[in-house]
């Protein structure tokens, strides 16, 4: 959903309500604006407030890497722990911590690695090629 807004906020660079980007996404704007407010929080989208509000981009989208929006919308990467305390009785409860947290690192870094390769413009143009000529332009 996050890349999708980034990908509406780089069409749109004068800047977008969020019911319009809402009505792409085909979720309700106060759901929608959740997601925004912690892209916001990231310096990546700007909010304006008012008659004329709306959203946009802070930064061109040449330069917001997909890793970064990664990083803002699943801070704790693509494995989470198990939120449950050991079993102190069991040894696989005590050990699986430590394990986990490398493997669950591993597949952060092989994400991100992935991902920072690419940018938000890099979207827009793979779709733009995706679509048919007559539906361009969004």
């Amino acid at each position: 959903m996050a890349l999708h807004a980034l990908v509406m906020l780089a069409l749109y660079p004068e800047g977008v309500t969020s019911t319009f980007i809402a009505g792409s996404v085909n979720t309700h704007a106060v759901f929608l604006r959740r997601v925004l407010g912690r892209l916001v929080e990231a310096g990546l989208v700007e909010a304006r407030e008012g008659r004329r509000g709306g959203y946009r981009l802070m930064r061109s989208p040449e330069r917001i890497s997909l890793a970064e929006v990664y990083e803002v919308m699943e801070p704790e990467g693509p494995l989470s722990p198990n939120p449950a305390a050991p079993n102190p009785r069991c040894p696989i409860s005590l050990g699986i911590p430590s394990v986990f947290a490398a493997t669950a690192a591993q597949a952060r870094q092989s994400v991100t690695t992935s991902l920072s390769a690419q940018t938000v413009a890099d979207l827009v143009h793979a779709i733009q090629r995706a679509q048919p000529p007559a539906r361009r332009g969004v």
